[in-house]
């Protein structure tokens, strides 16, 4: 670096701790400390600069705007995360309410034991459904037991009473 060159940065440089600078001269003295070889006498000022230098850089940057497509692309990725979300959380609850209803439950498949509710689900709706179907045929026995009753009792005759209940009892 030549004398005249020296001369001018320190004096860029006092000027610049004075607050006098411009950002053209600033910009100067950024480049110059960025450079790999200085002067003894300026080495000193390398980090000050440096630092300096850096924010500069990192200041110049503008704020990236986001174009209507990239929101509506935005938008939509926030819309399936949280429809994503909330799916789980649903697949999630439910398997929670299957343990706590038929908790302990299993099937016996080929011999082999399946506890996993998620796999035997389908089963256990078969069979509370049959359940329901033997109730209600239950609920219409009951029906037909006390209409058979009232026809028993309407026959005076004890051997065509005997005859008839031998014949609802086959």
């Amino acid at each position: 670096m030549k004398d005249k060159d020296v001369k001018e940065a320190e004096r860029l440089i006092s000027k610049f701790f004075d607050g006098a600078t411009t950002l053209d001269e600033e910009r100067r003295l950024y480049r110059l400390f960025g450079s790999r070889r200085l002067p003894a006498g300026l080495e000193r000022y390398r980090p000050v600069f440096a630092a300096f230098g850096s924010m500069e850089h990192a200041g110049r940057r503008r704020p990236a705007m986001l174009t209507a497509l990239q929101r509506s692309v935005c938008a939509t990725a926030a819309a399936l995360a949280l429809v994503f979300g909330l799916t789980v959380y649903a697949d999630f609850r439910e398997e929670r309410m299957l343990a706590q209803v038929y908790g302990g439950s299993y099937v016996i498949d080929n011999g082999r034991r399946i506890d996993d509710l998620g796999l035997i689900r389908a089963d256990i709706e078969n069979a509370l459904g049959e359940a329901d179907r033997i109730e209600k045929r239950l609920g219409s026995a009951d029906v037909v037991n006390e209409t058979e009753q009232d026809v028993l009792d309407g026959i005076s005759d004890p051997a065509t009473r005997r005859q008839v209940e031998m014949m609802l009892n086959e």
